[in-house]
């Protein structure tokens, strides 16, 4: 049997291609290539922020915090950056350049 160095099915000595993945099977296999990147990632929390609204009602936080979300957004936007993720009032920002702090 002879193995397909592409994704790693096993096929009879008289296959010329991979039936899984059409990768000729007489390739040798390649070295991997590493690949190195300079990212940035940005780490926003509102300090203050539960003394401030802890006796709030949702509706009014999230009207509060919405001008706020949408200015980091947009900033973060402009300097080629991305909100990855979000979690409460924190946000989770990466990018392949140097990205504004906003505090």
């Amino acid at each position: 049997m002879r193995v397909c160095s592409n994704c790693g099915t096993e096929s009879p000595q008289t296959f010329k291609f991979c039936p899984a993945c059409a990768t000729p099977l007489d390739v040798p296999p390649r070295e991997p290539r590493e690949e190195r990147k300079v990212v940035s990632v940005l780490f926003v929390d509102l300090v203050g922020f539960v003394g401030r609204f802890h006796d709030a009602d949702p509706e009014d936080v999230r009207a509060a915090l919405s001008p706020y979300y949408q200015r980091l957004k947009a900033e973060i936007e402009h300097y080629g950056g991305t909100v990855e993720s979000s979690s409460g009032t924190r946000r989770w920002v990466s990018g392949s350049r140097y990205i504004c702090v906003l505090w």
